[in-house]
């Protein structure tokens, strides 16, 4: 998984589509295909719904139980806080 892609089509959705289910919908497309990954309807819809909680202001830490079951490991996760500058 490219990591750095993934960030990258996150990043590259304006701030003015972050609630737009088509945006989103494409977006994640994207990610999964960076990923080797295709999405049924019913997961698009759920990631989707997950997204946009998220973005509302949704829990780091349920971005991170999520990011962990789908197969992201602790060293990506820690690449990803460097590069949006947490710690």
């Amino acid at each position: 998984m490219d990591i750095n892609r993934i960030i990258n089509i996150v990043k590259a959705i304006p701030k003015n589509k972050l609630q737009d289910d088509k945006t989103i919908r494409k977006a994640i497309q994207e990610a999964g295909k960076a990923a080797g990954k295709t999405f049924s309807d019913a997961e698009l819809n759920k990631y989707v719904r997950q997204f946009k909680g998220f973005a509302q202001g949704g829990s780091s830490l349920s971005l991170l139980s999520m990011l962990l079951k789908s197969g992201v490991t602790k060293s990506q996760i820690d690449d990803i806080r460097k590069k949006i500058g947490r710690k």
